[in-house]
């Protein structure tokens, strides 16, 4: 199993986001600290982990681009995609992966890539 920085940003972002939530809920309930100390808290905590499904849709809208891109140019290499999609390499390198992984696209050698039929 691969994991993808991609990835263990979102399952960071989660796990973070839903760990300070219950801590604030905590703090507001118990009055360990201030009522609004533990309210902020909470709120940045949902907040936190509300990001974490805004950040898959960018994750698919990226690797959209990058599919988009393959289907009118089977073949075509990293530094090419990049240059088509105004992407950086590093970007187009984690969903070539996340779309291999997925079964999508298939490397050819290694240097080229094209949409699974």
């Amino acid at each position: 199993m691969t994991i993808h920085s991609d990835d263990l940003v979102r399952v960071t972002n989660w796990i973070g986001g839903l760990s300070a939530s219950a801590f604030g809920v905590y703090d507001a309930v118990t009055g360990s600290g201030t009522v609004w100390h533990g309210v902020v808290m909470t709120y940045c905590g949902v907040a936190l982990a509300y990001t974490t499904g805004s950040f898959q849709d960018f994750l698919r809208r990226r690797d959209t681009r990058v599919v988009t891109h393959l289907a009118g140019n089977p073949g075509s290499s990293l530094p090419q995609i990049c240059a088509a999609t105004g992407m950086h390499k590093d970007r187009v390198g984690s969903s070539l992966q996340r779309l291999i992984a997925d079964g999508l696209v298939r490397s050819e050698s290694g240097r080229s890539y094209r949409l699974t039929r």
